[in-house]
């Protein structure tokens, strides 16, 4: 009787997960982000809540350096002629998040800005 309990048990748990893994598709974007002297291109992405988004970045005129305390990325290095993968999940909660250069590359340093726009 107890074995059949746990049985009954386990496999109700296991339909259950594979019902809920089933209605939450993981869903990955690719997007390709350059750094110049003094702008990200683009300077704007559109992302869903928990979207799993991988940035091909890369430096095609200069040093420069992405963070965001508000997305988790700690400080990459972006380099003329090297692309670096930069992974992070979209917060749960819509709304404006920000990357920025993190590398004093110049007098139009401050506006060195990605607005990562989540939107449910």
């Amino acid at each position: 009787m107890f074995r059949t309990l746990i049985a009954v048990l386990v496999a109700t748990f296991a339909l259950s997960t594979a019902g809920a893994l089933a209605d939450t598709p993981a869903t990955t974007t690719g997007i390709e982000l350059t750094a110049s002297n003094w702008q990200f291109s683009p300077s704007a992405l559109v992302v869903h809540p928990g979207e799993t988004v991988v940035l091909h970045a890369k430096s095609i005129e200069g040093a420069h350096a992405l963070i965001s305390t508000d997305l988790g990325i700690k400080t990459v290095m972006l380099l003329p002629g090297k692309t670096v993968d930069v992974t992070f999940v979209a917060p749960s909660k819509p709304g404006k998040y920000y990357m920025h250069c993190h590398l004093p590359c110049g007098p139009g340093h401050d506006s060195m800005v990605v607005v990562v726009d989540v939107q449910a």
